[in-house]
């Protein structure tokens, strides 16, 4: 388990791929916060990992199980996730009566 600095938030922030998810990992970063950036392809979060975060692979659309134990990894890392910042999506596309 990583120590944390005493004033610092462990923030867990999903879809770090683009976008909002990486501009909040970049902010938290720059504040002096922990933070899990999560993907489905951690590859894409290679800058964010060399900038101090630490990367897990996500995808949303996983089973519960898979869900769980990304989650127990996150929880490893630094023992408590203070901030969760759910951003990763998925699409559904067709008519309405048609997605489920």
């Amino acid at each position: 388990m990583t120590p944390i600095p005493s004033s610092a938030k462990v923030w867990l922030v999903t879809g770090c791929a683009s976008g909002l998810g990486r501009e909040v990992v970049l902010a938290a970063l720059a504040h002096g916060d922990c933070v899990i950036a999560t993907a489905r392809n951690p590859e894409r979060l290679a800058d964010l990992k060399q900038k101090g975060a630490r990367t897990l692979a996500l995808d949303v659309t996983a089973s519960q199980d898979e869900l769980h134990a990304v989650m127990a990894s996150a929880l490893d890392m630094y023992g408590t996730i203070d901030v969760l910042v759910n951003n990763a999506a998925y699409l559904l596309e067709g008519a309405i009566e048609e997605c489920r």
